[in-house]
């Protein structure tokens, strides 16, 4: 079964997730953002790894589907910082989820802020990689994909720069952004992360697995350190301490 067929038969059991009373700050919605995607992550999502470029039909692709994507993309990021209470050896938010990851709650632990945010480009690429993938135009469908997620990457990555440039004369860095799912992060805390960032608001369901719809969305939270104060690179992205150095989520 492919991955577009998965996410059909997962459609039909899509539910939208319970709305939250508010807490803390209201979820600002942010919708100005140049039509854009991260290449080298879509052609390493591709297969690229020693090679330092894709296949000439790869590029091709590429090429030909660029034009395309750029009326495919609604980018919409729903955001607020989250209220954050250190319990014990957890961090909770928003009195509501307990962060227990250890890995997690070490890189967090000395912010002064965490920002939470829901990141989408839009239901159309779905809709039109389904199409492709009726036509059979299989290779179409993947480079087209690919770069989806490479689009829903560079969202959530702009946005941060966003953010941390409005907090830089707060004397405040931006650390490493992380999504349950990853690093140490259980992705069964998606089921209390989403409700609390109000994703439905931007026209994003969850699914009882905790897979997000449309697909090319991301849910994440990052920290505001102290500049004086923040954590040396390798205490503060886990990925430096992790042994898989073929991941293509890597930082």
């Amino acid at each position: 079964m492919t991955a577009l067929q998965t996410e059909k038969n997962l459609n039909r059991n899509v539910h939208q997730a319970k709305t939250l009373p508010s807490r803390g700050h209201p979820r600002k919605i942010v919708k100005e953002f140049p039509l854009n995607y991260d290449r080298d992550f879509a052609e390493r999502l591709l297969g690229r790894r020693s090679r330092h470029h894709p296949t000439p039909a790869t590029s091709r692709r590429f090429a030909a589907l660029a034009p395309e994507l750029a009326n495919l993309l609604t980018p919409t990021v729903i955001q607020a910082p989250l209220r954050v209470t250190p319990v014990n050896k957890t961090l909770v938010l928003e009195s509501h989820l307990a962060l227990t990851a250890p890995r997690l709650v070490h890189a967090l632990s000395r912010s002064a802020k965490i920002i939470g945010f829901i990141a989408t480009i839009g239901p159309a690429l779905d809709r039109r990689g389904q199409e492709l993938q009726g036509q059979g135009r299989l290779a179409d469908t993947a480079v087209l994909d690919a770069m989806g997620s490479g689009a829903v990457e560079w969202l959530a990555d702009h946005f941060q720069k966003r953010v941390a440039a409005e907090y830089r004369n707060q004397g405040l860095v931006a650390g490493p952004r992380f999504s349950p799912g990853y690093c140490d992060w259980p992705l069964a805390d998606q089921q209390q992360l989403f409700p609390l960032l109000q994703g439905e608001r931007i026209g994003i369901k969850l699914d009882p697995a905790g897979l997000m719809h449309p697909r090319k969305s991301i849910s994440a939270i990052f920290g505001l350190f102290p500049a004086a104060d923040a954590p040396a690179d390798r205490e503060l992205i886990p990925c430096r301490r992790c042994a898989k150095s073929d991941c293509i989520a890597r930082r």
